[in-house]
């Protein structure tokens, strides 16, 4: 799996979705606002896209694999920088879980299988009722686990060039793991009570240093 230039030959993101649908990374300059963006800041996360290319994306700036939206257009520069994509990915088998056990006002969470590290991408599923915000088909998304001051798993849907979280867009803000009212949401939303693990997200090996202008 490498990382390819989003526009490269034409529309190269949106023909290779069109042929394998699904999961995709993307690496992209930091937005900080309406047509501005810092190039030396990289933001990677995983979007869903699909055969006919809607696509589900945590970052605000990114809703469609069209030529504008893939070039990050940098209006105090007059500058267009480049979108990278890799993949497609998918899920792998179920390797564990954690479940909240509600007793009173407290509550205890417990641990099984093999649950992510902190500092790592992991796939996810939650209760049917109350999915997680990207999911796929089968209710499946990718999540990034990284522990807070006080060592406690938060949530979160980017990343980084260096493994560090991000928060991103409207979907994109951290979210504890477990908390009092559930699983990945503190409000415990229609009794998220289980979240599933399916391993840790395939992704290149290096990430590419660069945001060359288009």
């Amino acid at each position: 799996m490498q990382w390819q230039r989003a526009l490269q030959g034409g529309n190269a993101f949106r023909e290779a979705a069109a042929s394998h649908p699904g999961w995709y990374w993307v690496f992209r300059p930091k937005n900080n606002g309406p047509q501005s963006y810092d190039p030396r800041h990289g933001v990677m996360c995983l979007v869903h896209v699909s055969a006919n290319g809607e696509l589900l994306s945590p970052l605000a700036d990114f809703r469609s694999l069209s030529e504008d939206d893939l070039k990050c257009h940098d209006a105090s520069h007059d500058v267009n920088y480049v979108t990278w994509f890799a993949g497609p990915v998918v899920p792998g088998d179920e390797t564990g879980s954690v479940v909240v056990e509600r007793a009173g006002e407290n509550s205890t969470a417990r641990y099984d299988g093999d649950v992510p590290r902190s500092g790592s991408w992991a796939w996810c599923r939650t209760n049917e009722e109350a999915p997680l915000l990207l999911v796929d088909e089968h209710g499946i998304g990718p999540i990034f686990v990284e522990s807070d001051d006080s060592g406690d798993p938060q949530v979160f849907l980017a990343s980084d060039a260096h493994g560090r979280p991000v928060d991103v867009g409207e979907f994109g803000f951290a979210e504890p793991l477990v908390s009092e009212g559930g699983v990945i949401d503190a409000s415990g939303q229609l009794g998220r009570v289980q979240a599933i693990f399916y391993g840790a997200v395939d992704a290149p090996s290096e990430v590419p240093d660069a945001f060359p202008m288009v």
